[in-house]
């Protein structure tokens, strides 16, 4: 077996994408964090934008073409991209504007947090920042790279946010992830075929799901190379405007 059978590289397009979306509405209803009816077939979908904002646009324009609206968590201390980015919040705002919803996407490891109340602080700090931002409600927050302190956070609410990682979702309902480019668990198109689970979580990540068929290596290579070319075309357009030249060999 290849590692393109073993781990289902297949299933990472955005055709397939569309087509697990199209089987979900048939048994599912999609619903948000602050929305749902436990008494409800439902699905809460949210992506985790950990590398790349022009692929969470992307599958935010499937989504309201299938009349679907998810949540996108934002990272402030991402290495692939940056909030203040002009064409980066230029495309959030673009996720924002197709009915979709914003959380934060918090990095406790940046703070080095241990405790609830400098959790507390630092989770309002950013909620704030992304309101600031793009003129919003931030009314949810997920963990970044979880570690033993952050997933013994359990409580419904932290900061003023409701946590994705409340003891709801890790133990009350289904969950199905795309980490590191393959599924974690099981199949998300199997789990929602056989409804294995009559209330699920479904976690993504933007940048796993591409146009064509790529190992996750590739992937996140694409993602990266990408983003340093547009950087490169940045600094010579900014210098071609000043009159000046990237002077070579």
């Amino acid at each position: 077996m290849t590692n393109s059978e073993k781990y289902n590289f297949a299933d990472f397009t955005v055709e397939h994408y569309r087509t697990i979306l199209q089987k979900a509405k048939e048994s599912y209803v999609f619903r948000n964090y602050d929305d749902y009816s436990i008494d409800e077939n439902f699905i809460i979908l949210r992506h985790d934008v950990d590398y790349s904002v022009h692929r969470a646009y992307k599958l935010a324009q499937i989504e309201a073409a299938e009349g679907i609206k998810s949540t996108y968590f934002v990272l402030l201390h991402s290495e692939f991209y940056n909030v203040f980015d002009k064409a980066i919040s230029d495309l959030i705002e673009k996720i924002i504007g197709l009915g979709h919803h914003i959380g934060l996407h918090f990095d406790s490891h940046f703070y080095e947090i241990s405790n609830e109340q400098d959790l507390h602080e630092k989770l309002v700090f950013e909620k704030g920042i992304l309101e600031t931002i793009f003129k919003i409600e931030v009314n949810s927050f997920c963990f970044h790279i979880t570690n033993e302190f952050t997933l013994s956070c359990n409580k419904d609410s932290y900061g003023g946010m409701l946590n994705a990682f409340s003891e709801f979702y890790q133990k009350k309902i289904g969950y199905c992830s795309d980490s590191n480019g393959y599924w974690r668990f099981k199949r998300l198109m199997d789990i929602i075929s056989n409804q294995t689970y009559p209330q699920l979580h479904i976690n993504l990540h933007p940048a796993w799901w591409q146009d064509t068929i790529m190992s996750p290596k590739q992937r996140i290579h694409r993602c990266i190379d990408l983003r340093a070319m547009k950087v490169k075309d940045i600094y010579d357009e900014t210098l071609l405007r000043t009159g000046r030249i990237n002077i070579d060999y």
